[in-house]
């Protein structure tokens, strides 16, 4: 292995521990997260292109790392929340499910009418809840654009989502705007 490869990458621990701490948030996931990113690029040092930015390389691991563990984790209580609950709780729980999927589906199809660029930099500064100086210098990017930048994205959604009309919800009973029926059209 390339003696100054490694040398760069250990320059880059602490801005990669600080990277793990935000996406973590607690010390012991942030160490494992970094340790694992660690492994990881150095076992995969021969997928690195020279004169390419290593940051973007090594957070690009650990981001993806992050989210596998996140995914993992998720089917793990969604696993134990099952057991817990099992079929006694018959109606209640599956409408409660419904109910969940529909929203999901609602914000999914509003966030998926966001550019990919929107989408990402919604997921750093909301999902994983990243410090907007952590973003800027990932973008190359001051503070201030991070900061229109994602409130101007949070419009958008919230736009696309008055938009849509949440169809999916009012079709359940449930809608965060009024329905107008033939009555409410002015006769009483």
């Amino acid at each position: 292995m390339r003696s100054e490869f490694v040398d760069e990458i250990e320059q880059m621990i602490p801005t990669l521990r600080r990277f793990a701490h935000s996406l973590a948030r607690n010390a012991a996931d942030a160490d494992d997260l970094l340790q694992d990113t660690l492994e990881r690029s150095l076992g995969r040092s021969h997928q690195f292109e020279a004169g390419t930015n290593l940051k973007a390389w090594l957070f690009t691991i650990m981001r993806n790392r992050f989210y596998t563990e996140c995914r993992r984790r998720q089917r793990v209580r969604d696993h134990a929340e099952e057991r817990r609950f099992g079929a006694a709780d018959g109606e209640e729980r599956v409408m409660g499910d419904q109910f969940a999927r529909v929203e999901t589906q609602e914000i999914a199809r509003a966030f998926g009418m966001l550019t990919g660029e929107e989408r990402s930099l919604l997921i750093m500064a909301t999902v994983e809840e990243l410090p907007y100086e952590t973003i800027a210098q990932m973008l190359e990017v001051e503070i201030g654009t991070v900061k229109s930048r994602v409130s101007r994205v949070r419009a958008k959604l919230r736009r696309i989502q008055e938009e849509t009309g949440d169809i999916a919800l009012a079709r359940v009973g449930i809608s965060s705007k009024p329905v107008r029926t033939h009555l409410s059209a002015g006769t009483a």
